[in-house]
């Protein structure tokens, strides 16, 4: 026997009382398949257990508010015991081979730690108080086998006190039962689900045995189970049980919103909606040809349709009228699966997935689609290969106008949280790091002529740093660097916007404060709630801006699943709750015309993908 690797975090601080150790490679190869049941949530039970449990690709714990010292061990065959630790069980664990330290509401692991090849392995969860917190040790080790079921081994205090037995009904603030009884329910379904991975007869005694309590507390767990339809209900606890486990009930998915009604003679295409002559000129669509008509369908030229940005209170309410239909996104999405879809010959393309991360920003690049979640960064080749670029880094990002190189911070918070910021060549993976003070906060704000620009301390300064120099302070807070021309927007005390040119004239704008630049740095644009639509200013007139209607229902909010700069002239609008007012899940807004079309997607977009971000080369800033 001997120990492989080992992985230490003394500074782990984890979110509502919940130990979270996740997979980390959930896109590598297949692990060995488990019973359906033991995915994450499969079946509502209090998470955590009495001490831990784990499943397919997860494993979780009881945990305080404290920062916790947390110690991985990877062995070759079984790790031997330790008598010292006051809390111990072992479980069985599927994998992928790579996990990492999690939180509730963090999605992937800050830092990967590799256990091994994939497949099913033995893990011995340890728990005892420390100094501050408690410490934790967890060993694992691969089986070859059918999975012995989990076996608590030590215990702190009893699974049920006496007490727990002799008031068996008692009650909740919130109206469940015990707060003992729920954590014991948990361990019993852990071990019954586990248990049916292999041939254990199942008895009273079988049950009292391996959950380290007695056989009357395990009677009570047992009808506690039935009576919150966890279990379904069976006849005695004489011999041996034949016990079936219940999921979670899920909700019936409700269909689309249907698109409202259409004009005689408008049909449907391909799932678009349909296009109507007009003896209007070609659109300005940044395309190969003037005219643009559905992926493979002949007819009339599309007519251009402006929606309607409001009605009067005199004015009749009717069904707005179809949307001419648009190409797809052109560097495609993200699924609510975590699913990368893009257009291959004018059909949809699941080109890889991700699953269970959820994706904040998408970038196409030179060498393929960058992907950020919450505190990973990822690189979708184009032949879908699938290449982690770094944990504990991701959120925001920005590209260089050849789409060649990424700028992204990388974090990790506990006593003493720093930030580092990298460059990342993404031909090949390989990173610089600007010589910076980590305790204070950075992020990238643009990338231009070989230079990267950040702000520090939450946008207070910043700095532009050519990689093999020193970061060197600039004079204004920038807050965004258009990466084409070079053109900065910055703020100061006095100016919520100043616009920032590469000869170093600076202009304040009397714009909205959360404006931004439009690609190419020629305008500056922002948001409007309700109605839904674009407010564009021309710095030349920035207090005469020009606004952009946008079909009812859009979402204009600039978060994740926000609008997206297709190319400098035009942008593609999601809508806020899967479906605008034309029963369209995306339109296209047209800068020059002012006018929108509609864009179909298929099912893998699920209620709000998250649009890839194209990479294009506008002209220079004039």
């Amino acid at each position: 026997m001997a120990l492989l690797r080992a992985f230490e975090d003394r500074e782990y601080w984890p979110e509502y009382g919940t130990f979270l150790l996740r997979e980390a490679d959930p896109w590598g190869p297949a692990r060995v398949r488990v019973d359906e049941l033991l995915r994450e949530y499969a079946v509502k039970t209090q998470p955590c257990g009495s001490i831990a449990r784990a499943g397919d690709g997860w494993i979780d714990g009881r945990a305080s508010d404290h920062y916790h010292e947390v110690r991985l061990e990877s062995h070759d065959a079984p790790a031997p015991e330790d008598d010292g630790w006051a809390d111990v069980v072992e479980t069985p664990f599927a994998t992928g081979g790579t996990v990492g330290l999690a939180m509730v509401t963090g999605g992937s692991p800050r830092d990967s730690f590799r256990l091994g090849e994939p497949g099913l392995y033995r893990l011995r969860f340890c728990r005892r108080p420390a100094d501050e917190g408690d410490s934790y040790l967890l060993r694992f080790w691969p089986v070859s086998a059918s999975p012995e079921p989990p076996r608590w081994i030590a215990r702190s205090s009893p699974l049920l006190s006496e007490d727990d037995l002799a008031q068996p009904a008692l009650r909740t603030r919130g109206g469940g039962p015990s707060a003992h009884f729920r954590y014991a329910t948990s361990d019993l379904l852990s071990l019954l689900l586990w248990a049916r991975e292999g041939s254990a007869t199942v008895t009273i005694d079988w049950l009292a045995d391996r959950l380290l309590t007695t056989p009357d507390a395990v009677r009570a767990i047992l009808r506690h189970a039935v009576g919150d339809g966890l279990l379904a209900p069976f006849d005695s606890t004489d011999g041996p049980l034949t016990l079936v486990v219940q999921p979670t009930p899920r909700a019936p998915r409700q269909p689309p919103p249907q698109p409202v009604s259409r004009p005689t003679g408008l049909g449907r295409l391909r799932g678009t909606v349909a296009t109507a002559a007009s003896d209007a000129g070609p659109g300005p669509h940044a395309g190969p040809c003037g005219t643009v008509r559905p992926p493979g369908v002949s007819g009339p030229t599309m007519a251009w349709v402006t929606t309607r940005s409001r009605l009067s209170s005199t004015q009749e309410t009717r069904p707005p009228a179809a949307l001419p239909s648009g190409p797809p996104p052109r560097a495609g999405f993200v699924g609510s699966g975590g699913e990368l879809v893009v257009w291959r010959d004018d059909t949809p393309v699941v080109l890889a997935r991700w699953p269970g991360v959820q994706v904040t920003q998408a970038m196409q690049s030179r060498h393929g689609t960058v992907l950020l979640g919450s505190t990973q960064t990822a690189l979708v080749r184009p032949d879908g290969e699938f290449a982690l670029l770094g944990t504990s880094m991701g959120w925001r990002a920005v590209l260089d106008a050849a789409g060649e190189r990424l700028a992204v911070v990388e974090f990790h918070v506990g006593r003493r949280s720093r930030n580092r910021l990298h460059l990342v060549d993404l031909a090949d993976g390989s990173r610089q790091s600007m010589p910076w003070d980590g305790a204070d906060n950075l992020s990238a704000v643009g990338i231009h002529d070989g230079a990267v620009y950040a702000s520090v301390d939450g946008g207070a300064a910043s700095v532009r740093w050519a990689p093999g120099e020193k970061p060197e302070p600039l004079p204004h807070a920038l807050r965004q660097v258009d990466p084409y021309s070079g053109v900065a927007l910055a703020r100061d005390r006095s100016h919520p916007a100043l616009l920032v040119r590469p000869d170093g004239g600076v202009v304040p704008l009397p714009v909205d404060p959360a404006a931004a630049l439009v690609p190419g740095g020629r305008q500056l644009y922002s948001w409007v709630y309700a109605p839904p639509s674009l407010r564009l200013y021309d710095p030349a007139q920035p207090d005469r801006p020009r606004v952009l209607p946008l079909p009812g229902g859009s979402a204009t909010s600039p978060v994740p699943g926000g609008p997206v700069w297709e190319s400098p002239e035009h942008v593609l609008v999601p809508a806020d709750h899967g479906r605008n007012e034309f029963g369209l899940p995306l339109v296209r807004l047209h800068l020059r015309s002012g006018l929108v079309e509609g864009v179909a997607l298929p099912p893998e977009a699920g209620y709000r993908p998250v649009l890839v971000q194209p990479l294009h080369r506008p002209t220079g800033h004039g």
